[in-house]
């Protein structure tokens, strides 16, 4: 069976074209492009007709990926914080499904968290040792603690970087002041994450797309993602991070490896990253490219066999 899972996250829409069978899943092609939907809707509580126009725009290019492809037999999109957040989210979502005719899921935080994890599995060997999960969005953040076999916690926060810049608006380049703010407030919000890192004392954090992505096309720009997985050496991570607390956004941009996309949220994510590394204790870093579409790709081969 061939699938289109259409990943429709806060800044940008992901797509996957795979072919799943019991045997094995051969992805075909993975696109993104910008959305930017929730943009200006976090604190209104409801999307722009800016952001709901230029997200139109985006899946059909992204459709048009499908089709150069031959199709699919399955297309499923998912729907996250910044659409489940909003009050005319709902309407979005029977925009999307009247203009292109596939079904739009717009999915739980605990629903996001799970589908990640099943993606980060599908990336990297897992084995009995209890590991912490990441998936920065624009609109919320998934943490899971959980091993090969099964989650043990997962939650998700509403810390997403285009969220949390509209809420602290920090300047450029970010000052002192402001890593402390949002670091307090990280603290605050993440009390019950906290506890579950005493009791279950992960080790290996693993961050999946998104941010993670641009951290390792940072550390290394030449790196071509032939693999799924890769590990983030912690020196060379506070080496980037260090830089990226100094630069401004136009100094960002001109980075090499730098996506477009993240440019302007990037401190903000690695700022996460270096917090929870230092709160949880984590020794090792990996990037996972795998996350909400790969984990529905994998339970649709589960649901074949």
């Amino acid at each position: 069976m061939k699938i289109a899972v259409f990943d429709l996250g806060t800044n940008v829409f992901n797509l996957l074209i795979a072919q799943v069978s019991k045997s094995k899943c051969d992805i075909k092609k993975v696109a993104k492009v910008g959305s930017h939907i929730g943009q200006g809707g976090f604190k209104r509580g409801e999307l722009t007709p800016e952001a709901i126009s230029s997200s139109l725009e985006a899946i059909a290019t992204l459709l048009k990926e499908v089709h150069a492809e031959g199709g699919a037999d399955h297309i499923k999109a998912f729907a996250t914080s910044a659409v489940r957040d909003s009050s005319n989210g709902p309407l979005m979502a029977k925009m999307i499904e009247e203009r292109f005719g596939f079904d739009v899921e717009v999915i739980s935080g605990d629903r996001e968290a799970e589908l990640v994890y099943k993606g980060i599995r599908e990336s990297i060997l897992l084995y009995n040792e209890k590991v912490l999960m990441i998936d920065i969005g624009g609109g919320s953040n998934e943490l899971i603690i959980a091993d090969k076999e099964r989650i043990y916690w997962k939650d998700s926060f509403p810390l997403g970087v285009i969220r949390i810049k509209e809420l602290l608006s920090p300047s450029d380049p970010v000052s002192v002041k402001d890593v402390d703010q949002y670091t307090a407030y990280l603290d605050k919000v993440l009390a019950p994450f906290y506890e579950q890192v005493t009791h279950y004392c992960p080790k290996l954090m693993i961050g999946s797309s998104g941010s993670f992505d641009t951290l390792r096309e940072l550390i290394d720009p030449e790196d071509d993602f032939s693999i799924p997985a890769k590990e983030l050496p912690l020196e060379k991570f506070y080496a980037l991070h260090g830089k990226l607390l100094a630069s401004t956004k136009e100094e960002r941009f001109a980075m090499a490896g730098m996506s477009p996309l993240r440019a302007e949220y990037m401190v903000l994510g690695s700022i996460f990253v270096d917090h929870i590394i230092r709160k949880a204790g984590i020794t090792e870093l990996y990037q996972s490219s795998y996350s909400l579409k790969e984990g529905y790709m994998a339970e649709l081969a589960e649901e074949i066999k």
